[in-house]
């Protein structure tokens, strides 16, 4: 099953990315590379595991993930291996079981693509492959309503 990534490049405001898990109005959708919204790249694996934890230990620490059956499993350097705390925020790969191009996680109906390649500039130096992390963002549009009034979609 292939899901493509809308990478429509949109401009955030400060407030909107520091509030990234916090919307409650879905207007027009947005993929943002997680990447390019957080300065430093370990505040990305930070958010990975507040919002997708695993069983045991960190996502900065993995270096394969697998899917098994309807799980991903995430392998350590050590051999370790364990599953998400919350196996359902799973659903959906691009690629191979084996070796997905992505994995498709799920948390609150926003998504968050994980994207693999080895070759890639990112993914040859990430233990486990990690070219971007494509985060889906909800935005907000103002209109004027026919009082003059703003009007937030």
């Amino acid at each position: 099953m292939n899901m493509p990534a809308f990478n429509l490049q949109q401009t955030q405001t400060p407030a909107q990315i520091a509030n990234i898990g916090h919307f409650t109005t879905i207007g027009n959708i947005r993929w943002q590379s997680a990447y390019q919204l957080m300065v430093n790249p370990q505040l990305v694996t930070q958010m990975l595991d507040e919002r997708f934890p695993l069983d045991n230990g960190s996502h900065a620490d993995v270096k394969q993930y697998i899917v098994y059956f309807r799980h991903v499993m995430a392998f350590f350097k050590d051999g370790s291996h364990c599953g998400f705390k919350h196996p359902k925020q799973f659903v959906a790969l691009s690629g191979h079981k084996e070796t997905p191009e992505s994995i498709i996680l799920k948390e609150n109906d926003l998504h968050v693509e994980i994207q693999f390649n080895r070759n890639g500039t990112r993914g040859q130096t990430h233990c486990a492959g990690i070219q971007d992390i494509q985060v889906e963002l909800a935005t907000q549009r103002e209109f004027t309503a026919p009082d003059g009034s703003s009007y937030m979609i």
